[in-house]
């Protein structure tokens, strides 16, 4: 059950909402699938499971999540009397942690990731919770400057906030030939191709990007799109609708859905694209966008989130100047045009690894260790 980052020992509790293996509700059946305890890349994880009500839960998620992950940690401290609490998410992980720092004299470090703080402030029923979990952290981890800025403004001081942004495996996510990749995932070797990669969220923006293709096909008439992806676990699923604008614009055959794909095969896809297309209303510090730069395919996706600060130089992409089709067709027909470096793309991803992320992470855990023996 333990493993080491730095000079810390671990462990790890990850709690499942509750849900019976009714396979007909295929929306929340997959929560009754993750076993009770299992081993990920020699962490040993414990999934405690607790009551959520569809709907309406989310705003009592924190007190509905609290009882379930009390009980595990209690299991946990027979043997191991840890010295602090790190929670990802602030709502509603990070309260539920603020409340387990409180009952067992721990200092917190909490992560805001996104939506958490994105959306959850707006929340009155929410805000007052992640304005409390960030007052008691001794140290709060931003993975963007935007997420940073609203942590100080819902109760974070300026000094107990740093930015550290998500890493990359540029082992798993490297340069491979595009012919290669091409003839691998069965896809027209002579098209120009863009893909994009994520859930069928509104927010990910898959139907602005089919929107904007009609007008690339104007310079670009071998454009070709690919999908990976699919249905949300949770939230709106908007695949109908990003199915409907194949129809819309008339890209029958122009388009590929190819649904979820295997961790282990998206360096294919990525490797076989032109240029990435992250068309997002709002993010924290997206992988996709790490792993399709760490395999030299250069980006086209909006200014929102971290991704300005990823996408920090002309050579790595183009930064949309607006969230629309018409922005995004424009800068996918530039990008289409260009001839990028993919070697020195690849290069710029090199020093953004999860090691060297977990290295300015393990620091603050041990920076918030030693002001509590203070």
């Amino acid at each position: 059950m333990t493993a080491e980052l730095g000079t810390f020992e671990t462990r790890v509790v990850a709690p499942v909402p509750y849900f019976p293996p009714i396979r007909c509700f295929k929306r929340w059946y997959t929560w009754s699938q993750f076993p009770r305890e299992e081993t990920v890349d020699s962490l040993r994880v414990i999934r405690p499971r607790y009551a959520m009500l569809p709907g309406i839960g989310g705003r009592f998620e924190s007190a509905l999540m609290y009882p379930s992950v009390r009980r595990a940690v209690e299991r946990i401290r027979r043997d191991f009397d840890f010295d602090l609490i790190d929670a990802h998410w602030v709502y509603p992980a990070g309260v539920v942690g603020a409340r387990l720092a409180e009952r067992y004299g721990k200092p917190l470090v909490v992560t805001g990731r996104g939506a958490d703080m994105h959306l959850g402030p707006r929340i009155p029923a929410v805000a007052r919770h992640i304005r409390r979990a960030l007052g008691a952290a001794s140290h709060c981890i931003a993975l963007s400057t935007e997420i940073a800025r609203a942590m100080q403004s819902n109760g974070a001081s300026l000094e107990r906030v740093s930015v550290i942004p998500n890493g990359v495996d540029c082992d798993a996510f490297r340069p491979l030939p595009k012919a290669e990749a091409r003839t691998r995932l069965g896809l027209p070797a002579d098209a120009k191709i863009v893909l994009s990669v994520g859930d069928f969220f509104e927010n990910k923006g898959f139907h602005l990007l089919l929107d904007a293709i009609p007008a690339v096909r104007r310079r670009h008439p071998n454009v070709f799109v690919s999908l990976v992806g699919g249905a949300p676990g949770h939230g709106t699923d908007y695949t109908g609708f990003v199915r409907d604008r194949v129809a819309g614009n008339g890209l029958e055959g122009r388009v590929l859905f190819a649904g979820r794909r295997p961790q282990e095969e998206l360096v294919w896809w990525y490797n076989a694209a032109d240029v990435f297309a992250l068309l997002s209303a709002r993010e924290g510090s997206p992988n996709v966008l790490l792993e399709a730069l760490a395999c030299g395919t250069p980006a086209v996706a909006t200014a929102v989130g971290g991704i300005a600060e990823t996408l920090d130089r002309p050579d790595l992409g183009i930064l949309l100047a607006e969230r629309s089709a018409e922005a995004a067709s424009f800068a996918i027909t530039q990008a289409l045009a260009r001839d990028w470096d993919r070697a020195a793309i690849r290069k710029r991803l090199e020093g953004r690894t999860w090691k060297a992320r977990a290295e300015q992470v393990a620091a603050i855990w041990e920076r918030a260790s030693l002001e509590t023996l203070w």
